[in-house]
């Protein structure tokens, strides 16, 4: 695996695509991204402090319909990462992760599928560490900083993480690992609050809701 690092950068994001053909699995790791992605199009704020990167893996048989064993994955390393330095971290549906009800660590995957494949993905994965939470995000954002009191070694979690990514985790804990399931949430579809109780995150990821709906790219809260 090659890793190739940066002090500032627009977007890891955008850095390790470049890498695709090459073949090779490759992390792209920036101390501050000026030009962060989050879900939906949205920006991520990555100032100084974060540690910030993408990761480039390729596949040799991998069905698309298991795409989203991706996220979850990744999102599971990301919880036990933390809970390694002491902070009891959750995963919000789909991959948010989160410390009471504060997101801590956000995550973006693209995956490239042909022929009902998945050929590659580019993750990227912004976690608050020792950077400052200020402003408008100072309410629904923490660090590991802010939680912990002390100031952390950003690439001891890296190293945690990168070791973390080789574990096929099993989808049992990310279940266990979810902070939505028996709660009530709302989400917006087509300009409309709706509610319900997340009650199930079912094998092709999809939440299943108490009223037997499911719910697969919507964005949810928890109220």
């Amino acid at each position: 695996m090659k890793i190739i690092e940066f002090d500032k950068i627009s977007s890891t994001q955008d850095e390790a695509e470049k890498y695709v053909a090459t073949g090779e699995e490759t992390i792209v790791l920036a101390r501050e991204q000026t030009g962060g992605k989050g879900t939906k199009g949205r920006s991520f704020v990555s100032k100084r402090g974060g540690l910030y990167f993408s990761h480039l893996v390729f596949y040799d048989d991998f069905p698309a319909k298991n795409a989203h064993r991706i996220i979850e994955n990744y999102s599971v390393a990301v919880a036990l990462a933390l809970k390694n330095f002491g902070i009891d971290a959750r995963i919000k549906w789909p991959n948010d992760i989160m410390v009471s009800k504060k997101k801590i660590c956000g995550i973006l995957t693209r995956s490239c599928i042909e022929k009902e494949k998945v050929l590659f993905s580019v993750t990227g994965i912004g976690i608050n560490v020792n950077n400052e939470i200020t402003g408008e995000i100072a309410d629904i954002a923490v660090s590991m900083k802010q939680i912990l009191g002390y100031n952390l070694v950003i690439d001891d979690i890296f190293r945690s993480l990168t070791e973390l990514f080789k574990v096929d985790h099993d989808r049992e804990i990310y279940k266990k690992l979810s902070c939505i399931l028996n709660e009530r949430i709302y989400f917006t579809r087509h300009g409309e609050d709706h509610f319900g109780v997340a009650k199930d995150i079912l094998p092709d990821g999809s939440l299943l809701l108490d009223s037997g709906e499911t719910l697969t790219f919507e964005e949810i809260k928890i109220i």
